[in-house]
């Protein structure tokens, strides 16, 4: 597997190994799906492989093997004969009809991490996706230990991650493997990425590989979209919950010309139009909304080394929020009702390609996108509009040093423009960024148990200068059931001051903010250790891991600032994010996957000269996941628990304060529990769902502060700690049909 890991960071739209390689799926009866565990191995020889978490496998071939037998418990068993092992294979299996009833010994746990990369990866297939509705991005990670997933908010709807107890602006976003979701999309960019679009999202702690940038300081994200020669012929799905949400995706593939051009088109359609205020505080809990989204990917390969991927996405967003009586074409007016409006159109596009030479030691890819993104917005009285234009690209030349691949070698040169326009405060923010630099990252694997790779870049920067950016990864198998990484590296983001914090407009007080651009920079170390077992014959994961995050420099979000301003300045002091993990990954009885997880987050940064816990974070997370299967598929029943531990609300000192008890609830929120629960139907082309998000309907407690005159002192949308909303009811159907 010598590609393994640099295919899955640069190139994971071609395959250019020496040895067999191909992908096992099972033919389900929501589509096909890849299957671990599956047998594969030369006829009448002990010469085999196990395929890994994706289905994926690696075999080397000699010069009389040519029958490939394929067999996997309750599946028919297939025997295929190879001419070309320079081809990598997809299999499908057909599940064994004949059998009344099948016990399978290994289903799929839809979340995987792999002992063989180097980097760790968290790998979210679609049967983890299908546990819960996952309607966008940001709701698919309510059965993941490792991210949290919070309202900005109480009023525009908008969702961040956190990623080792820090904000999303620090995890690097990915689409396809190329930076994204950036800029201007970074407030509602997790709502960008429709859920029923993915194919499988990545999740990596800590410094990732130089080759994706320098942008990665919490770790990396990466969301990857159906591909247009898959075997899905046409899918459908359609969502409703009880608080009038409605959502419609679709996608197809089509066979141009044979199976060397495809192309795939993909659609959303979603809008909000029930007004709710369960709490009854004369505002809206769900902001009215519709987006549209149009996708259309095309792929070309000529099963001779080379391949093209390009793209283009369609985006039309717009969001309504505020008191209840607000409407769409009013003119905001002090004393009036108080509302909030989002416009956004964004187009964005993509282009891959890459050629592999014949001797398989050599590859050169092109990876690029651009977006351009749109916002007009008013909050209140106070109007935000911005736009911005990016262009992202990136030269990867792979090399093995040897035949053996002892030794490889990943070097290039990348690109980066981002033109940014914003209005605020009838003030006008304008930056150009162009930022070209040069990378090389060199792996050394002796063995298949040890990886070391060492990588740096060096950025040329118009605004900030030159900057050095190293980081290192190191990978070791102890034995069968051990395996520890351990990574550093050094990270670096231009702060988008206004853009990336537009959403605190959402109050009375006001952002102060120095004009110039400014970059943040921090070191990550990480070091984590997998243990995998078999227990009464069932698979069992052990995982513990931990982070440590040291910034030079940041941009803080001073909610301590004033009774009337809110500061978003530069970092003077101290700022660290320290995360302890564990987890537990088990199987106790037959088709019952168990998850429990805790996770500790100790997340500090110096404010107005004191060293104080960072503000409406969670101390830590307790998850609880249990998921059960009958024979065939026939039904899935889903449960989570979430523990969240309490923490800080930041408030402006008043003199008043010293009067009172700091600890009461007025700075402090307190340990809450979330609970999520989701039955699955499975028929042969088709499957209906039915879940509850909240089911104690737990709600924050005033969560629109002031919302009685919101043009008045005191009124504030922006400490969110919990949910806005109480129970949700949902039902969905999804329709998948393939070619074969």
């Amino acid at each position: 597997m010598r590609y393994l890991f640099i295919l899955f960071m640069i190139l994971p739209f071609f395959s250019h190994a020496q040895t067999l390689k191909g992908v096992v799926y099972g033919n389900e009866k929501n589509g096909e799906q890849p299957l671990p565990g599956v047998n594969v191995y030369w006829q009448g020889t002990n010469q085999g492989a196990v395929t890994g978490s994706n289905g994926e496998f690696t075999l080397k071939k000699g010069s009389n093997q040519h029958m490939l037998m394929v067999s996997f418990v309750g599946y028919e068993t297939k025997t295929i004969h190879i001419d070309n092992p320079e081809e990598a294979l997809k299999i499908v299996l057909e599940p064994n009809l004949e059998l009344e009833e099948v016990t399978v010994v290994q289903k799929d746990r839809g979340t995987y991490i792999s002992a063989i990369e180097t980097i760790k990866m968290e790998r979210i297939g679609s049967a983890e996706l299908h546990k819960a509705a996952c309607c966008n991005l940001a709701e698919s990670f309510e059965t993941n230990p490792s991210v949290d997933v919070n309202y900005s908010d109480a009023v525009t709807g908008a969702k961040q991650i956190r990623l080792l107890g820090l904000d999303g602006v620090y995890s690097q976003l990915m689409v396809e493997n190329i930076p994204d979701l950036r800029g201007l999309a970074t407030t509602f960019g997790l709502n960008y990425i429709p859920g029923p679009w993915m194919e499988s999202i990545q999740v990596s702690k800590g410094a990732s590989s130089v080759l994706s940038g320098y942008e990665s300081v919490a770790g990396q994200i990466n969301a990857e979209i159906k591909k247009p020669d898959s075997g899905e012929k046409i899918f459908l799905n359609g969502y409703a919950n009880a608080h009038g949400r409605l959502e419609f995706n679709g996608n197809t593939n089509l066979k141009v010309y044979k199976d060397m051009v495809t192309t795939g088109l993909l659609v959303h359609a979603s809008g909000q139009s029930m007004r709710n205020d369960e709490n009854g505080d004369g505002f809206l809990d769900d902001p009215l909304s519709t987006q549209l989204q149009f996708s259309n990917r095309w792929k070309f390969t000529n099963y001779k080394g080379f391949m093209t991927q390009v793209g283009v996405n369609v985006l039309m967003e717009d969001r309504l929020g505020g008191q209840m009586d607000v409407e769409k074409d009013m003119t905001p007016a002090v004393g009036g009702p108080y509302g909030i409006n989002i416009k956004t159109n964004r187009v964005s596009g993509y282009l891959k390609t890459g050629i592999v030479s014949k001797d398989q030691r050599t590859a050169l890819a092109f990876l690029s996108n651009f977006a351009g993104h749109k916002t007009d917005a008013y909050f209140g009285t106070t109007n935000y509009d911005a736009s911005e234009t990016r262009f992202y690209g990136s030269l990867i030349f792979t090399r093995d040093l040897d035949e053996d691949a002892v030794h490889s070698l990943n070097a290039g040169a990348s690109f980066i423009h981002d033109n940014f326009t914003e209005s605020i405060y009838n003030q006008l923010l304008d930056r150009v960024e162009n930022v070209p630099g040069l990378f090389s990252e060199y792996t050394l694997k002796p063995t298949e148990n040890l990886t070391f790779m060492a990588g740096a870049r060096v950025d040329f920067h118009n605004i900030f200068g030159t900057f050095f950016t190293p980081r290192m990864h190191f990978r070791y198998k102890m034995n069968d059931h051990f395996t520890v990484r351990a990574n550093a590296g050094k990270g670096y983001r231009t702060a988008n001051v206004v853009s990336e914090n537009y959403y605190l407009l959402a109050g009375y007080r006001q952002l102060v903010f120095d004009k110039n651009a400014m970059q943040e920079e921090a070191w990550n170390y990480g070091i984590s250790l997998v243990q995998d077992y078999t227990v009464l014959g069932r698979p069992m994961q052990i995982n513990a891991e931990y982070f440590r995050t040291d910034f030079q420099s940041q941009l803080v979000v001073n909610r301590e600032y004033s009774t009337t301003l809110i500061a978003l300045m530069p970092l003077d002091g101290k700022s660290y994010a320290d995360n302890l993990q564990f987890d537990v990954r088990f199987q106790p009885v037959e088709r019952l996957d168990v998850l429990l997880a805790y996770r500790w987050n100790d997340t500090k940064q110096t404010v107005n000269g004191e060293l104080k816990e960072y503000p409406l974070n969670s101390r830590y997370k307790g998850l609880i996941n249990l998921n059960y299967t009958t024979n065939l598929k026939k039904w899935m029943f889903d449960y989570t628990v979430q523990l969240n531990g309490g923490g800080r609300i930041p408030r402006p000192y008043e003199d008043w304060m010293n009067l009172v008890d700091m600890s009461g609830d007025y700075f402090e929120f307190k340990p809450f529990t979330l609970m999520n629960a989701q039955v699955t139907k499975y028929f042969r082309h088709w499957n209906i769902y039915l879940g509850a998000e909240n089911l104690t309907n737990f709600k924050q407690s005033n969560p629109v502060e002031g919302a009685d005159n919101p043009w008045a002192a005191g009124f504030d949308a922006t400490n969110i700690w919990g949910p806005v909303v109480g129970r949700k009811i949902y039902l969905g159907v999804r329709f998948n049909l393939n070619y074969n």
